[in-house]
């Protein structure tokens, strides 16, 4: 048997996704077996195999090919984002709206391959509490768990893009293809068998705050990063995080089925359950942080909420007009990683769960080559033309600032293009002068991408108790959740949010939209909310005014491409069709000579 060494990389990540005071051991958690029938009968023998295969899982996270088509489809087709000249003609032809089933960035091949690991770690896992007496079942059940949330979540990638998608839940011996008798299924049912992955997965996760370990390392910016061991691997946090953000699918995909301009009784029920669990995230994260106070005598100005701050965000302390830099987005974005008081990390990062690089033999590739290294490096970056810069921000809003940099070109916020700032970590140097192309000072990008933090999870209350009915207290509690985000990044009181400005649903709904995007810009969250906005409005035209406000040209024929709610999920590669009879090519993209299958 010939062992794949490294499929890791590093210490680090060895540390952050495979070590914990459940697993007895991480020295053989960088090695990873080949997976074909071969050797089946020599593995999974020990917790080191189960380990192993784990780690694989999140490999396959991290990889550049999977976080790339995090950021295109999540992202690329939205307002915020457009192409350099020098992108590839496949990424342009995207924001062109020329969507073909050729474009390999609509191959999904990586997702079912973590999915395969997981089914494979799902099948054998269990046989090993019988043969190793050191891997227990409390060790199973966190294995287990982990396994069911990252299906989950590959599966929930898959059906926001491409809709109609076929669900995979048998190991095979062999991960390179799905197999070809899996049919597609209908979204809504899709969501339903994610979401039962997910009920399974929060009976056996870590509990959030449950890893002891944490870890620091010098990154290649020669700035040190603390990894907390609770958002590197899936806990219980993360599992609610998602259960609340299917909800909102759920709830968006039976108002498109229902046809109706008001949501069903289905729903709202819906709509209360993304409410239920976005609260168990929010409390449990302030019940960690009450703890922390109390256990380690730290008061409130250590740990930056105040009177001001009732979901104690991280503060962003001396910031004036001068000076527009973010310590609060430095710390979720940058180098600092989770607070650490007295030698010990504190519960106090916003972060529920990101992919995490050490900046070295496990770089970010996919932040450095779409959003660059330095200001004319990326293949994405701001349109000038769009709301971003000039009409969504305030002067006085730092996010204007930390999350878009230096103007390349133009003048004024309706002409300049600005590059993406967002996962610098030199934000000293990021709005002009002469260091203002200083993302990480070279190509070792350690940027972490984030899938989830705390307050995409307050927004996303929001949203649901806005969408869910034009009850007063919904909507005054809707705009709470939305101030509290907002007002943590406004510098000057006067651009503060209004409440008298928000007492309809649908003025409402719209801020909620508009905040998101102010915060969770570039995060891969965009685009999936606008497909989930036209799915409740069952129409693209208002998807179509944000979008067409970026192009220069073609607008006409991009409002064409885009009419209908099926243009919004993406084409099925022609290689997917070759290989599955069962397929059948989104309707919005179909060919009028059929695909010659193998």
């Amino acid at each position: 048997m010939k062992k794949i060494k490294n499929i890791i990389g590093s210490a680090v990540m060895a540390a952050a996704l495979g070590c914990s005071s459940m697993m007895t051991s991480c020295t053989d958690f960088l090695t990873i077996y080949p997976t074909n029938s071969t050797i089946l009968e020599n593995y999974w023998k020990s917790a080191e195999d189960v380990n192993s295969m784990l780690a694989a899982c999140y490999k396959n996270m991290i990889d550049d090919n999977t976080v790339k088509r995090m950021m295109i489809w999540g992202e690329l087709r939205a307002d915020n984002m457009i192409t350099r000249t020098s992108a590839s003609t496949d990424l342009r032809y995207i924001v062109e709206a020329n969507l073909l089933e050729t474009n390999d960035y609509f191959q999904w091949n990586k997702f079912y391959q973590t999915i395969n690991y997981c089914n494979m770690l799902l099948k054998y896992a269990p046989d090993v509490v019988n043969q190793d007496p050191d891997f227990m079942t409390g060790d199973l059940d966190i294995v287990m768990g982990e396994a069911y949330a990252l299906r989950a979540l590959c599966h929930f990638y898959l059906v926001r893009s491409f809709r109609d998608i076929p669900l995979s839940y048998e190991a095979l011996d062999a991960d390179e293809q799905l197999k070809p008798e899996y049919p597609q299924v209908d979204p809504l049912v899709a969501l339903d068998s994610i979401m039962s992955d997910l009920q399974r997965a929060s009976t056996l996760v870590m509990r959030s705050g449950g890893f002891t370990g944490r870890t620091m390392v010098t990154t290649s910016a020669q700035t040190t990063k603390v990894y907390d061991f609770n958002t590197c691997r899936i806990t219980r946090n993360a599992v609610n995080a998602m259960m609340a953000d299917v909800s909102l699918w759920r709830a968006a995909f039976t108002q498109y089925k229902d046809n109706s301009d008001t949501p069903s009784a289905q729903a709202i029920e819906f709509y209360n359950d993304a409410v239920t669990y976005c609260d168990e995230v929010i409390n449990a994260m302030h019940a960690a942080i009450d703890e922390a106070k109390e256990k380690y005598s730290i008061t409130v100005n250590d740990m930056g909420p105040g009177t001001d701050n009732p979901y104690y965000l991280t503060a962003n302390e001396g910031v004036n007009r001068n000076s527009m830099i973010s310590p609060a987005y430095n710390a979720i974005f940058g180098a600092t990683g989770a607070v650490v008081i007295g030698g010990r990390s504190l519960p106090t990062d916003e972060v529920i769960f990101k992919l995490v690089y050490d900046g070295s033999t496990n770089a970010n590739g996919a932040v450095k080559d779409f959003y660059g290294y330095n200001k004319t490096s990326g293949s994405f970056m701001v349109p000038g033309k769009s709301a971003i810069v000039g009409d969504l921000y305030k002067s006085s809003d730092i996010r204007r600032y930390s999350f878009t940099s230096y103007p390349i070109s133009g003048s004024g916020d309706d002409k300049a293009e600005y590059t993406i700032a967002k996962y610098a970590t030199k934000s000293s140097t990021l709005n002009g002068g002469a260091n203002a192309d200083c993302w990480y000072g070279d190509i070792k990008c350690p940027a972490d991408w984030i899938i989830y933090r705390k307050t995409d999870v307050m927004l996303m209350k929001a949203l649901a108790l806005a969408s869910r009915s034009e009850a007063a207290d919904d909507l005054a509690k809707s705009f709470e959740l939305v101030q509290a985000v907002n007002r943590r990044s406004i510098i000057e009181k006067r651009d503060s949010l209004l409440p008298e400005e928000y007492t309809t649903q649908a003025s409402m709904k719209a801020l909620v939209f508009d905040e998101r995007l102010r915060e969770l810009t570039y995060e891969g969250k965009r685009w999936y909310d606008l497909v989930q906005k036209a799915l409740c409005e069952r129409t693209t035209k208002n998807v179509l005014d944000l979008v067409i406000k970026k192009l220069d040209s073609n607008a006409g024929a991009v409002q064409s491409k885009m009419a209908s709610i099926n243009s919004l999920f993406c084409p099925i590669h022609e290689d997917e069709l070759k290989l599955n009879p069962a397929l059948k090519q989104n309707p919005a993209f179909e060919k009028s000579s059929s695909i010659e299958r193998n």
